[in-house]
């Protein structure tokens, strides 16, 4: 999909030469009118709003009185609105980081807002000063907040069992999110040794709060029979907890429990069903098994265009099992009409991250070299820091 120029986001005012631009060219009807056919209508039109937001007689941060300020004539005579530098002095628009640390009157004391408010404008150190006095006298938002910034190690030397000390103290006080970020430490062994059942233990005190990835993790805990006993009817449970509350994982994994079932517990028109709602969040393995599902027709019709266009989504997306299945879509001309040069492409670039395919190999080899120049043009546009740069005979290294 083209970028659409005219909605993407751009802070002007932190920009002062596209002022001064606009001080010197959008001085007559005619410069408007120009301007309004470009991509550069939004640019355009917010600075002339601004434009019009100040009197003429506006000054900016010199010393000249307003009787100098040249007021610019449009073609018909009529007074034009004079463009102020709002970048300059006083009127300069800081980062968060650039307004400093939170400050406190003479009767006020930190709290432990005051530490987050510190932690969000990137003063870490200050944070950890105001957050350690209210998180030792048993502040929970404070041991959290004090968790995260020994796990992450910002503006500290990373400590992830300190990191799990504090998270501990939170989760013992009934934070959820301290709780679900120590099981997370238990279950991988990060700053603490393996322990599946406090994870457990952990994440199910996260999910009865209805936290989507605690539901989730406790799911493939009882998958997996490690932490828990196996029990796939409780993890199926677990599982339509989270995907109802839109985790796309838990969209995915529910999916797979109703296509891949080891206790014949199937149904492809459920496992379609949730997949469908997965590749639609974005979930790229979902979107390559939901494409597969719609080329074969299993629990959804059939329709192999369709399918076409979820390989190429999660294709785009790097996915290189997504890159083999667009290539062969290519090349048998299913779905879409027949291209060996992208089937070659597609495969080029498949094959350089792992995902080999003989059938393909031997398909690409057939090609004449005019086709493989044409994929090489493709793959290494999808995936330049993988393939090598087509030979230019008229380019020569100096």
């Amino acid at each position: 999909m083209p970028l659409n120029l005219e909605q993407a986001p751009v802070s002007f005012l932190r920009f002062p030469a596209l002022l001064r631009w606009a001080k010197t060219r959008v001085t007559t009807e005619g410069d408007r009118r120009r301007l309004a056919t470009r991509p550069f209508r939004l640019a355009a039109a917010c600075l002339l709003t601004l434009a019009a937001s100040f009197p003429a007689h506006a000054q900016d941060n010199s010393d000249a009185s307003a009787d100098t300020v040249a007021t610019p004539e449009g073609e018909a005579g009529e007074k034009l609105p004079v463009l102020i530098d709002v970048t300059t002095r006083d009127k300069t628009i800081l980062s968060i980081v650039d307004a400093g640390p939170p400050s406190l009157g003479g009767e006020e004391t930190a709290t432990a807002d005051t530490a987050y408010s510190a932690f969000q404008r990137g003063w870490y150190l200050t944070a950890v000063g105001l957050a350690t006095p209210l998180a030792e006298e048993g502040n929970t938002a404070a041991q959290a907040l004090l968790g995260v910034i020994h796990e992450a190690g910002l503006g500290i030397r990373q400590d992830k069992t300190k990191a799990a000390d504090w998270y501990r103290l939170a989760a013992n006080a009934g934070d959820v999110g301290s709780a679900m970020q120590l099981a997370q430490l238990y279950l991988l062994g990060t700053g603490v040794e393996v322990d599946k059942k406090k994870a457990a233990d952990l994440f199910e005190k996260a999910a009865d709060a209805g936290n989507p990835s605690a539901l989730y993790n406790l799911a493939l805990i009882y998958q997996e029979g490690e932490g828990r006993p196996f029990d796939e009817d409780k993890a199926r449970e677990l599982l339509e907890k989270a995907a109802q509350l839109n985790d796309s994982d838990a969209q995915y994994a529910l999916a797979l429990s109703f296509l891949e079932s080891l206790t014949g517990l199937n149904d492809p028109g459920q496992g379609a069903f949730w997949m469908g709602r997965a590749a639609r969040r974005g979930n790229t393995s979902a979107q390559v098994y939901y494409g597969i599902l719609r080329f074969q027709g299993k629990g959804v019709e059939p329709d192999e265009a369709e399918a076409a266009d979820w390989f190429e989504r999660a294709a785009t997306s790097g996915n290189p099992v997504a890159m083999n299945r667009l290539a062969r879509i290519y090349a048998y001309g299913r779905g879409r009409e027949q291209n060996m040069a992208a089937a070659a492409g597609w495969h080029l670039i498949a094959r350089t991250l792992g995902v080999s395919d003989f059938s393909l190999d031997r398909i690409v080899e057939g090609l004449d070299d005019e086709t493989m120049t044409e994929a090489r043009k493709l793959a290494e546009q999808y995936s330049a820091t993988l393939m090598a740069p087509s030979e230019d005979p008229a380019q020569h290294t100096p």
